[in-house]
């Protein structure tokens, strides 16, 4: 049994899906989970090995191509979600080099928020963490309303 590894990563709102990269078919358009996917190189290594990937955060090295910049300048301004998981299948099943196969393996999955980017002219880094403050049971900062939070409990009571 040979062991193959693909990652998929989603930039997304709660009104849209601005972006959905793959990084384990090279050079093809898949279809996973329902949705078409597009082939990026991109690089979350923390994910998998388990050097970094916990409740402060994880990073990802995508390529500096313009429409890679684009998604994550908008992502950057607007605090958009990005949800990596990565599944691990058997190589040698008919098909399983060419598109992801019934019985692939979810391994890992990390879920933040775009906090930071950084790169140069080939690399970007995108910074991935939660809103929340790290100390402290608060509400991060961020406008509360009944789109993202529903209609809100009114309490009763006697003073």
């Amino acid at each position: 049994m040979a062991r193959g590894q693909a990652q998929y990563l989603r930039i997304y709102d709660a009104a849209a899906t601005y972006a959905r990269w793959q990084g384990g078919y090279p050079g093809s358009t898949i279809v996973h989970d329902g949705a078409t996917w597009s082939w990026l190189a991109f690089d979350c290594e923390s994910l998998t090995d388990g050097s970094g990937s916990d409740e402060g955060g994880t990073s990802v090295d995508l390529p500096a191509t313009p429409q890679v910049v684009a998604e994550v300048e908008g992502a950057l301004r607007a605090g958009r979600l990005v949800t990596i998981e990565a599944y691990e299948f058997d190589t040698l099943q008919p098909g399983a080099t060419v598109a992801p196969i019934a019985d692939q393996t979810l391994v890992a999955s990390f879920t933040g928020e775009v906090v930071g980017a950084s790169g140069g002219v080939t690399t970007l880094t995108l910074e991935l963490g939660s809103s929340l403050s790290p100390v402290g049971a608060q509400v991060p900062p961020r406008l509360l309303t009944t789109r993202l939070v529903g209609v809100p409990a009114k309490l009763f009571g006697t003073t």
